[in-house]
């Protein structure tokens, strides 16, 4: 238990360190996206958490205080991410008023972190409610942001993009599989504990609680794989699911030029304008 705990702790360079080598490879620098962006600061503050458990545990001095700070800064990071993410999809795009949910989800839980830091759980113990609630709202997003990106999009990543892996070329497939994966169990752990523990099975609910470590070196490996996979440069991750496009493409502009009665239907299409932007030479 104690290897894997320093384990857990040491694991958090990792995202920390591919971090820094993609955002100082030339073609990268200064086109991080913002979603990308919120994570790094998410891992950055992780550190700094660890760092500061570290430092007050071998002091023998309470740090319970810090994981109150730690679960409310990294719920609100989350929910700005994932906020980021949707907007850009088809079901958010345009959307404001779909999007202001995440707004909402951080004022109450904010407001419910104070309440409970104040009137039920202490500030010297862990914040067992919040932190439940936390998993509770992020099981949701990440299944959420699954749903859309495979069924909702206009081109369903359920029926193109999953077979061939496309998926996997991208940073943010893993950081939400991560996030999936730490929050589902880190639920089950909870509620496992709680049971032992009013069992009166003390050292066993301790033993299944430091299960939640393997999770978390899981999270920030997904997280640091993520960062690896990213690039600015759309040609490094053209795949065979983009070839297909190029030719589905190809054929369209060649239809339309001969076919009129095609290329009116093209530019009724509701993305036509994707295909627009694409080919401005058909549209000149």
């Amino acid at each position: 238990m104690i290897v894997l705990a320093w384990v857990m702790r040491l694991i958090m360079l990792f995202p920390l360190l591919t971090l820094i080598i993609k955002a100082t490879i030339t073609e990268n620098k200064g086109k991080f996206p913002l979603p990308l962006k919120i994570i790094s600061i998410q891992v950055a503050l992780a550190l700094l958490l660890q760092l500061g458990l570290t430092i007050f545990f071998f002091s023998q001095t309470n740090n319970k205080f810090l994981i109150h700070i730690f679960i409310v800064e990294e719920f609100i990071l989350d929910m700005l991410f994932y906020r980021e993410l949707l907007k850009k999809t088809h079901a958010y795009k345009d959307k404001p008023v779909k999007r202001n949910i995440f707004l909402v989800a951080i004022v109450l839980f904010v407001v419910f972190a104070i309440v409970n830091a104040l009137f039920i759980s202490d500030i010297t113990k862990f914040p067992m409610y919040l932190f439940i609630v936390q998993c509770i709202v992020m099981i949701i997003i990440t299944i959420r942001y699954d749903y859309v990106r495979s069924f909702q999009e206009p081109i369903p990543v359920s029926t193109v993009e999953e077979p061939i892996f496309t998926l996997y070329k991208g940073p943010v497939f893993w950081m939400n599989k991560g996030k999936q994966l730490y929050f589902s169990s880190a639920l089950l752990i909870c509620i496992i504990y709680n049971m032992l523990f009013e069992s009166g099975l003390r050292e066993m609910a301790l033993t299944t609680w430091r299960i939640q470590d393997i999770f978390l070196i899981i999270l920030h490996t997904f997280i640091g794989i993520g960062f690896l996979k990213y690039t600015s440069n759309p040609n490094k991750v053209f795949d065979t699911s983009g070839k297909i496009r190029k030719i589905d493409e190809e054929n369209i502009k060649k239809r339309m030029q001969q076919d009129p009665k095609f290329a009116k239907q093209v530019r009724e299409d509701p993305y036509y304008e994707q295909f627009r932007k694409n080919n401005p030479e058909l549209f000149t």
